[in-house]
C-alpha cells in the first residue's frame, strides 16, 4: 500500500529527471483569464476522485477485512503469520516489478500513449521474471522468514499473477493521469468483492490460508481482464529514449515506494525472526486493523490529489499541500483515535487475540503519525523531486531497523510503541523538509487549519471515555463496539461542522461544480 505551487514542470526537475527530454520539456497550461476556470475544473476533478475512489477504498478494504477476520476467528495465529509473510513477498515483488514506469506516466511529459507500450513491456517483462525466480526460490525463502512449513506454497500462489497485475497497473496509472477516476476504481471494487467470495467460501469449507491465496488469483485476473474493459488494452512496444525518461523518473518513485513497503513490514520480519509466528499473527491482526485508516483514506487522497498536484504552480503548491494535508488529517484523526479507545473489542474475536489489544491502540498512533509522511511524499514527488522523498523514506527506515533491534524481545506491545515514536520523528523531519523545499507552505497555516479537527478529536475521546466510564465494567461484544462507534464519531462531527463549517461547504461546493 503509498505520499507527497510549482509550475507544471518544475525548475528543478530537468536536474532530478536527468534532462530528458519527454519529461522535462512539458508545455506550461497558459495563462489568460480561463487560467482559474481549469484549475478550479482540475481541483474538481480532483476532489471528485477523492470520492471514487474513497468509494472504491471501503469496498476494498471491507472485503479484505471480512476476509481477515474470517480468518483470524477460524486459524490459529500461527497461520495468519503465515500469510503476512506470504504478503509481505507479494507486495514488494509487485512494488519492484514495474520499476515505477508505470507511476511515471502520471507525470510524463511527450507522447504518453507511445511510453504507455514501452512501460508496458519493462513492466510485464520485470514482472515475469521476478514471478519465475519466487517461483523457484520460494522453499529457500519461506525457510529464511521462519515460515518453513506451507510458506512455499503461499509465496508460489501469490506471486504467480504478478505479470496480470503489471500489466494492469499500466492502464490504472492512465486512467489516473487523465482524472477518470470511476473508470479506475470498477476493475479493483469488482475483482476484489469476487475474489473475498471466493476466499470466505474456501475458508468456509476448510481450505486453510490457501484460501486466500485462491481469491488473490482470481481477483488479479479479474481485475486485468476489467481493466481492459474500462481502457483500451495496452499492447507492449519499445521506444529507448521513452524507456530512460521512464526509468529516470520512476527508478527513485520506484525506490520510494519500496523503502516504504520494506518500513512497513520490517517489524513483520523482526517479530517473527525472534518472537515467532505467533506473536506475528497477532501482530500483525492488529496492525491491519490500525492501518485501515490510512490505507482507506490517506493512500486514497494523495493518490487522487497526485496528478492534480502536478498541475499546480508556484506558491499555490503549498497552500494546496496544506489543503490536501487538513482534509486528510481531519478524516484520518477520528479512526485512528476511535480504533485506540475500542481496541479491547479486538477478543470478540477470540481470548486468543488479546496480546493484540494493546498493540492495537499504539499502531493506530502510528497510523496517524505516518500520514504526514506520505502527503509531504506526495508533495515531493509533484513538483518532480523523488529523490528527496526517497531519503524521507530512507530515514524512517534507518530509524524504525535501530529502534526494532533494541526492543523487538520486549514483545509486540514495545515494538508498536517503538512505531509510533519513529513515526513521529520522521513526521517532524517530514514537515521540516516540506517548509523548506514546498513553495507556498507553511506550517502556521497548516496548524491553523487543523485546530478544529484537533479539538473535535478532544471531543470525541472525551465523549467515549464517558460511555466507558458510565457502562462501568465493560464486557467487548459488537454492540458495545457499535454504540462506542456512534458516540464517538457523533462528538467529532458536531464540533468539526461548528468549528469548520465553511470548509466542510467549500468542499462540497467543489464537488458539485467538477464535471
Amino acid at each position: 500500500m503509498s505520499r507527497p505551487v510549482v509550475p507544471l514542470v518544475p525548475r528543478s526537475s530537468v536536474a532530478v529527471l536527468g534532462q530528458d527530454p519527454a519529461l522535462a520539456t512539458a508545455p506550461t497550461a497558459p495563462g489568460g483569464p480561463d487560467a482559474g476556470a481549469r484549475a478550479t475544473g482540475e481541483a474538481g476533478r480532483a476532489a471528485r476522485g477523492v470520492v471514487w475512489l474513497a468509494a472504491n477504498g471501503v469496498v476494498v478494504k471491507t472485503a479484505q477485512t471480512v476476509v481477515l477476520l474470517s480468518l483470524a476467528a477460524m486459524l490459529a495465529p500461527s497461520a495468519l503469520g503465515l500469510v503476512a509473510l506470504g504478503t509481505l513477498v507479494a507486495n514488494v515483488a509487485v512494488q519492484v516489478s514495474g520499476l515505477g514506469t508505470a507511476s511515471a506516466l502520471v507525470y510524463w511529459r511527450g507522447d504518453v500513449r507511445r511510453a504507455a507500450r514501452t512501460a508496458a513491456t519493462i513492466s510485464v517483462g520485470c514482472a515475469a521474471a521476478i514471478s519465475a525466480a519466487l517461483w523457484v526460490g520460494a522453499p529457500w525463502l519461506a525457510s529464511a522468514l521462519g515460515a518453513a512449513d506451507g510458506g512455499a506454497a503461499v509465496i508460489r500462489g501469490l506471486t504467480v499473477v504478478l505479470p496480470c497485475t503489471a500489466l494492469a497497473g499500466v492502464s490504472y496509472e492512465l486512467l489516473r493521469r487523465e482524472l477518470r477516476f470511476l473508470r479506475r476504481v470498477i476493475p479493483d471494487a469488482v475483482a476484489a468483492v469476487v475474489g473475498a467470495v471466493v476466499a470466505i467460501a474456501l475458508v468456509v469449507q476448510g481450505s486453510g490460508v490457501m484460501a486466500l491465496v485462491a481469491g488473490q488469483v482470481v481477483q488479479a485476473v479479474l481485475a486485468l481482464l476489467l481493466a481492459w474493459c474500462v481502457h483500451p488494452p495496452v499492447l507492449p512496444g519499445w521506444d529507448a529514449e521513452d524507456a530512460r525518461g521512464l526509468l529516470s523518473y520512476g527508478g527513485p518513485f520506484a525506490g520510494t515506494h519500496l523503502l516504504e513497503l520494506v518500513q512497513l513490514n520490517i517489524d513483520y520480519v523482526v517479530v517473527s525472526a525472534v518472537l515467532g509466528t505467533v506473536a506475528l499473527g497477532q501482530y500483525s491482526l492488529a496492525f491491519r486493523l490500525a492501518f485501515m485508516p490510512y490505507l482507506m483514506i490517506v493512500v486514497v487522497v494523495t493518490g487522487a490529489a497526485f496528478p492534480y498536484l502536478c498541475r499546480v504552480r508556484g506558491p499555490e503548491l503549498g497552500r494546496a499541500v496544506v489543503s490536501v494535508t487538513t482534509v486528510t488529517t481531519t478524516l484520518v484523526a477520528p479512526l485512528c483515535l476511535g480504533i485506540a479507545l475500542v481496541s479491547d473489542h479486538l477478543v470478540v474475536l477470540g481470548e486468543k487475540w488479546s496480546p493484540a489489544v494493546p498493540a492495537a491502540a499504539w499502531l493506530a498512533a502510528y497510523a496517524a503519525l505516518l500520514s504526514i509522511g506520505l502527503l509531504v511524499q506526495t508533495a515531493v514527488n509533484a513538483a518532480g523531486r523523488p529523490v528527496l522523498a526517497l531519503g524521507l523514506r530512507l530515514a524512517h527506515l534507518v530509524l524504525l531497523v535501530g529502534a526494532l533491534l533494541v526492543v523487538v524481545d520486549r514483545g509486540i506491545t514495545v515494538v508498536a510503541a517503538a512505531q509510533a515514536a519513529v513515526a513521529a520523528v520522521v513526521a517532524a523531519l517530514a514537515l521540516g523538509l516540506a517548509r523548506r523545499t514546498v513553495s507556498g507552505f507553511s506550517l502556521r497555516d497548516l496548524a491553523v487549519a487543523l485546530r478544529p479537527a484537533a479539538l473535535s478529536a478532544l471531543a470525541l475521546a472525551a465523549a467515549v471515555l464517558l460511555v466507558r466510564a458510565l457502562l462501568g465494567d465493560l464486557v467487548p461484544s459488537p454492540a458495545t463496539l457499535a454504540l462506542l462507534a456512534v458516540t464517538g464519531l457523533a462528538a467529532y462531527a458536531g464540533p468539526l461542522w461548528l468549528l469548520d463549517r465553511h470548509r466542510l461547504l467549500a468542499a462540497a461546493a467543489l464537488l458539485r461544480r467538477s464535471q
